[in-house]
C-alpha cells in the first residue's frame, strides 16, 4: 500500500441517518483522487473530498497502490455502500462505429493507437452508434473490486460524452470543456453526432486556450455562433475563463442535475465544480 504524499484540495463532511442507504461516486485521474457520499441515491451528497497527489502530470500512470491507500485512509470500504460508481480518466482510449468494432478484437488496435501497456484491461462502453474502448491498470481496476464487489468502473471520457447528449446543462452546448488538474477534456457535438473529443495535458491557461481554439478552426465552428459549456474546480472570474470570453460569445456554467442536494459544508461550492463527479450516477453506459 502505497502511501504517498497527497494534498487536500478540498473536504467538507456532514453525517448521515442511521440505517440510510449510503452511495458513493469516484474520479481518478493520473494526479488526484476525488469522492463524494450521498444518500437517497445519489441526491443527498454529505460528504466529498478532493486530494492532489504529489506527483506530475502523467497520463500513463493510474495510480493502484495509491488509490487503494487512500480508499483504506478515508475507510470508503468500511461503508455500506448500496451502489457505487468510479470514472477513470486516463489517455488510453479510442473510438470506433459500432459496425467497423463488431467482431473484432479491439485490444490490439487500442495498444496501437495508444500506446497501451499490457498489463491493462481492455473495457468497452457503448455510445450512439460508437463503441468506446479503453484500458484500465489490471492492478487498479481488481483492487477498487476486491474492495467494493459490486462496484461499476468506467472511463470519465465516456461518461462525459454521454452526458453532453444527455444532460440538461449540456441541452443547448456544442462544445463540453472539462478542466481538471493538469488536463483538460474537450468534447463538440453537431446535432446528435459527436465531432470530437479527447484530453489533453496542459501547463498553462495558453495551452488550453490553444487546444480549444484549434479545434474549433478544425471543424469550422464559428466562435459567434457556438455555445460553449464550462466545467472545473475553477472560480467563474478565473483568468482562463475570462480569456475564453474573449473569444466565445456565447459561454456557460455547467450546473448539477435538479435532483442533486449539497449537504452542510458543500452547498456554497459552485455547481459547475465536479460536475464530472456528482453526476455519473445519471450516465448508463
Amino acid at each position: 500500500m502505497d502511501a504517498r504524499a497527497y494534498t487536500t484540495k478540498f473536504q467538507a463532511s456532514g453525517k448521515s441517518l442511521p440505517g440510510e442507504k449510503l452511495s458513493a461516486s469516484l474520479l481518478v485521474t493520473p494526479v488526484s483522487f476525488m469522492y463524494a457520499l450521498s444518500t437517497n441515491g445519489y441526491k443527498n451528497v454529505f460528504e466529498l473530498a478532493h486530494l492532489t497527489l504529489d506527483k506530475s502530470p502523467n497520463t500513463r500512470g493510474d495510480n493502484a497502490s495509491s488509490v487503494s491507500y487512500l480508499i483504506h485512509n478515508f475507510m470508503l470500504h468500511q461503508k455500506k455502500l448500496d451502489k457505487i460508481h468510479v470514472a477513470i480518466l486516463n489517455s488510453e482510449f479510442t473510438m470506433a462505429p459500432e459496425a467497423f468494432a463488431l467482431d473484432r478484437e479491439m485490444k490490439p488496435l487500442l495498444q496501437f493507437v495508444t500506446g497501451a501497456e499490457q498489463n491493462k484491461r481492455s473495457q468497452k462502453h457503448h455510445l450512439n452508434q460508437l463503441d468506446f474502448f479503453y484500458g484500465v491498470d489490471t492492478e487498479l481496476a481488481t483492487s477498487i473490486e476486491r474492495l467494493f464487489p459490486n462496484v461499476s468502473i468506467r472511463h470519465a471520457g465516456a461518461i462525459n460524452i454521454s452526458l453532453l447528449f444527455s444532460h440538461h446543462t449540456l441541452a443547448l452546448a456544442n462544445i463540453f470543456l472539462n478542466v481538471s488538474e493538469g488536463f483538460i477534456e474537450l468534447a463538440a457535438r453537431e446535432n446528435k453526432n459527436l465531432l470530437f473529443y479527447n484530453i489533453f495535458s496542459y501547463s498553462t491557461n495558453e495551452d488550453i486556450l490553444y487546444y480549444l481554439l484549434f479545434m474549433m478552426e478544425q471543424f469550422n465552428l464559428n466562435p459567434i455562433q457556438v455555445r460553449l459549456a464550462i466545467a472545473g474546480e475553477r472560480p467563474v472570474q478565473d483568468e482562463l475563463f475570462v480569456s475564453i470570453k474573449k473569444y466565445i460569445k456565447n459561454v456557460n456554467f455547467c450546473v448539477h442535475d435538479k435532483s442533486i442536494h449539497l449537504g452542510e459544508g458543500l452547498s456554497s461550492l459552485p455547481d459547475h465544480h465536479y460536475f464530472t463527479l456528482l453526476n455519473q450516477h445519471l450516465c448508463e453506459l
